[in-house]
């Protein structure tokens, strides 16, 4: 994984969203349509599971890196 801060934006069924995703597993989810600011628990439908599934692929790759690092 990455140490840089990611961004992905999510464009469907009148949402757009964008997620950032800091090295340290901080998100920060933005709606850019209203312009503010949300937090993950005010999320549902598809939006929620895009959140779950760019989550699931940080966790795997930070995961991974530290295997590599302790394989030396």
């Amino acid at each position: 994984m990455t140490n840089k801060t990611q961004n992905f934006r999510y464009i469907e069924h009148n949402y757009d969203y964008t997620f950032r995703y800091f090295p340290n597993g901080a998100v920060q989810i933005f709606d850019n349509e209203n312009q503010v600011m949300i937090k993950p628990k005010e999320l549902s439908g598809a939006p929620l599971a895009f959140y779950a599934r760019k989550n699931l692929q940080w966790i795997k790759g930070k995961l991974q890196e530290t295997s590599r690092n302790a394989a030396g």
